[in-house]
């Protein structure tokens, strides 16, 4: 009791130094983070006694009100309570309490001032997020065109192995070229002639009849050329058919001969058999005469 009177009374307490006003100190950002440079902010402004004392604090922590706690943070942060007197004997307040106070208030500061950094970290995430979503869409894009180029280019590969591969039949077929009239190229048939024609010698002074001539005769050149590679072709397969139904036939009859020949051979034996077992019985009644014509001379 004398001690708390002597605080009321202005006593000074040796173990407690009075904080300054225009503290300052350099935040220490947490492990893991970099806050930006950080300064106390200096507290001019007394407490709003009146407001204060509104609140019901024992309610406001059961009903966990944060909304409260809002409305209040900014006020507590920042006021100045250094210069408060005791009501009944005007004293200084008491040290530690002011020097709790004022931790308290530095801790809520640097607390809003993280807060602030986090929401801006946050934000900025939130847009790097953003433009990297809008980089994935963009690579979808790419790769679609990509596939899109891909197809075309395998369609356009199958085109020219068609067209290769056709080349290569009427070369083996014995196919002949067409030559240009105005160059040194030929050409495998009449049509790349045509195109060639078009793209290279559209402007070449050239008789329309003798052209359109020679282009029908290219043309049937050609059909008959391929009318004739397919008679071969089906001349080809008929004489392999024959020759296999030659085959077939020969093989048959030579079964059938076969067939034939062990047919006769068993005839044969049987009849051999047969005229063997008549002579045997002939040979039997000769001998059995002979020995009876001998007992009777004897």
């Amino acid at each position: 009791g004398k001690e708390r009177k002597k605080r009321c009374h202005g006593g000074k307490n040796p173990r407690v130094a009075d904080p300054p006003a225009g503290m300052a100190a350099a935040a220490s950002p947490p492990p893991g983070a970099a806050l930006p440079p950080f300064q106390f902010r200096a507290r001019h402004e007394g407490p709003d006694w009146r407001r204060l004392s509104a609140v019901e604090v024992d309610r406001v922590a059961a009903e966990v009100n944060v909304a409260v706690l809002q409305e209040h943070l900014e006020h507590v942060t920042f006021c100045n309570a250094g210069r408060e007197r005791c009501p009944h004997c005007q004293g200084p307040a008491d040290p530690l309490l002011l020097k709790l106070l004022r931790l308290a208030q530095l801790c809520l500061e640097y607390l809003l001032h993280s807060q602030d950094y986090l929401s801006a970290q946050l934000r900025a995430g939130q847009e790097l997020l953003r433009a990297a979503d809008a980089h994935r869409d963009l690579l979808a894009k790419d790769v679609a065109r990509g596939a899109q180029q891909i197809r075309l280019l395998k369609e356009e590969c199958k085109r020219r192995k068609k067209i290769i591969a056709t080349q290569q039949m009427m070369l083996q077929a014995g196919a002949t070229y067409h030559q240009c009239q105005f160059c040194d190229k030929a050409f495998m048939n009449a049509s790349f002639l045509h195109s060639h024609l078009q793209r290279r010698h559209s402007e070449e002074p050239k008789k329309s009849q003798t052209y359109k001539l020679q282009e029908e005769i290219n043309q049937l050149k050609e059909q008959l050329q391929l009318t004739r590679s397919q008679l071969e072709a089906e001349q080809h397969d008929h004489i392999v058919k024959l020759s296999k139904e030659r085959r077939s036939k020969e093989e048959e009859i030579r079964h059938l001969f076969h067939k034939w020949k062990e047919e006769e051979k068993e005839k044969l034996a049987r009849e051999l058999e047969k005229v063997k077992d008549m002579f045997m019985k002939e040979f039997k009644e000769l001998t059995a005469k002979n020995s009876e014509l001998e007992n009777v001379s004897s």
